[in-house]
């Protein structure tokens, strides 16, 4: 039986290597792609909650998915513009590089708003979760007037 559970181990752990060696290759494509991804991913959940905050729809249960969706986001963008990445037709402005300190700040900002948000939601004050959604819409814009390519 030990035989048995040692062998698993070394198993895993050879697969866990294998995999963290994986992502530790990821071309400058695939990065692009996969925060392409996680942006996509915010963006259906501020809609989603904005419909909420505009009363165009009911709740149903649901807008504490979406700030659990934003604010989990939000912790990830730090991740998500490795240098290099800025590749093909990237919407991401060369300043995010160039002065990454200001980009942090910006990234530090959607963290507090959409944490700050999915707190305010679990309390259900709809006012107060109105407000909440503004810091979280201003904090967006905070990050993509100055480091994003404007699209409008």
């Amino acid at each position: 039986m030990l035989k048995k559970s040692a062998l698993l181990t070394i198993s895993l752990a050879a697969m866990l290597t294998a995999s963290l060696a994986a992502a530790a290759d990821t071309t400058p494509e695939d990065a692009k792609a996969y925060r392409t991804s996680v942006m996509t991913t915010l963006r259906g959940h501020i809609g989603a909650a904005s419909m909420y905050v505009r009363e165009l729809v009911d709740d149903n249960g649901f807008l504490e998915a979406h700030a659990e969706g934003l604010a989990n986001g939000a912790r990830e963008l730090k991740h998500i513009f490795p240098a290099g990445s800025d590749v093909d037709d990237s919407e991401a402005l060369p300043v995010i590089w160039e002065e990454p300190e200001e980009f942090q700040k910006a990234i530090n900002n959607a963290e507090k708003a959409t944490a700050a948000f999915r707190e305010v939601v679990s309390g259900g004050d709809k006012a107060a979760i109105a407000r909440a959604f503004r810091d979280v819409g201003a904090a967006c814009r905070g990050c993509h007037d100055r480091f994003r390519v404007d699209t409008d």
